[in-house]
């Protein structure tokens, strides 16, 4: 007779006496056999249209795997759930949305991801489902406050909250802060109309003050928000009017120098020129104007030894570097009347 071979021999290693326990195990449950846990703060899970796409996108393909524990070891945490939990095989820590998606869509298998240590005790139970809630922001500030005190009281402390949470104490005092509001604030904390940095600071004061608060702080914001509208507005007014006074360059026709007068120039130049050169006599226009013109056109009257006639651009060249750019005018007329 042949002798029996240990699986745990074989393995190596210790064999877990509930699957799933330490080491993460992905299972196929049919759909019915799954229940959701009663402490799941997070109550908006999308609107029935939305449920229904992500519920055909799952019977697909199914990307990501819910999170689960065996009911036995549910129960064991939570004995007064066993009526909500009903005949359930497993109860859901992660994915409540994907499981009511598939659901609504009549998906009949899930695949999940069987992790039994989630359930060694409350605290990691409840670490495990708000943990991926608050990290992803799923939580509207409303049930991310209810799922900080539900830690707070499984724990008995916020400071033992916050340690859990791996967060500052004031992270867990600024969430907790807004379950102070009346309810009807804290539905508008919901749905965005409330900020929440104006929440915390009503929250502090009594339920019957709180509303009035709001109200007051909300005519301050309108107000604030009016006053930065016109004053945009009236920016806006100054900068049109300051071009309508300024004509648009692209409508302006250029300006064309105006040669000096001849008489002009030639005062100019005998007040900056070295008395050896005002001695000379400077070459008249063809009108007989006598107006000076720039050493470079009194070369061109001396021979073309100096002037680069044969090199169009060397001749430009010497023109920009010895010409004032006001006499071009009468050196470009110059040179085409000779």
């Amino acid at each position: 007779m042949g002798r029996r071979t240990s699986l745990a021999s074989l393995a190596k290693e210790k064999v877990e006496d509930v699957p799933g326990h330490s080491v993460a195990t992905l299972v196929r449950l049919r759909t019915e056999h799954i229940a959701a846990t009663p402490l799941n703060p997070r109550n908006s899970f999308g609107s029935s249209e939305e449920l229904a796409d992500l519920g055909e996108s799952i019977r697909v393909k199914q990307l990501q795997p819910v999170v689960v524990v065996s009911r036995t070891a549910y129960l064991k945490l939570w004995p007064e759930h066993a009526d909500e939990i009903g005949d359930a095989s497993h109860v859901l820590v992660n994915g409540e949305r994907r499981y009511r998606a598939a659901r609504q869509a009549d998906v009949d298998r899930l695949d999940a991801v069987h992790r039994e240590e989630l359930a060694d005790s409350r605290a990691v139970f409840l670490d495990a489902l708000l943990r991926e809630n608050l990290d992803r922001k799923n939580f509207d500030p409303i049930e991310e406050a209810n799922a900080v005190e539900a830690m707070v009281a499984e724990l008995g402390s916020a400071t033992a909250a916050a340690e859990q949470f791996r967060r500052h104490k004031t992270w867990v005092s600024q969430r907790r802060a807004l379950l102070k509001l009346n309810s009807e604030l804290q539905t508008k904390v919901r749905a965005g109309a409330l900020p929440v940095r104006i929440a915390r600071s009503i929250a502090a004061l009594p339920p019957d003050e709180q509303k009035g608060a709001w109200e007051e702080t909300r005519r301050q914001e309108e107000t604030r928000r009016q006053e930065a509208a016109a004053s945009r507005q009236r920016s806006k007014e100054q900068v049109a009017g300051s071009n309508a006074a300024t004509p648009d360059s692209a409508d302006t026709p250029p300006q064309v120098p105006t040669p000096r007068p001849a008489e002009e120039l030639g005062e100019t130049r005998e007040t900056t020129a070295a008395p050896e050169q005002r001695t000379n006599a400077e070459p008249k226009d063809a009108k007989g104007n006598g107006a000076r013109v720039s050493r470079a056109a009194s070369r061109r009257t001396n021979g073309s030894a100096t002037v680069p006639w044969d090199s169009l651009e060397s001749l430009a060249d010497l023109i920009r570097r010895n010409v004032p750019s006001t006499e071009i005018p009468t050196l470009v007329s110059l040179l085409q009347e000779r």
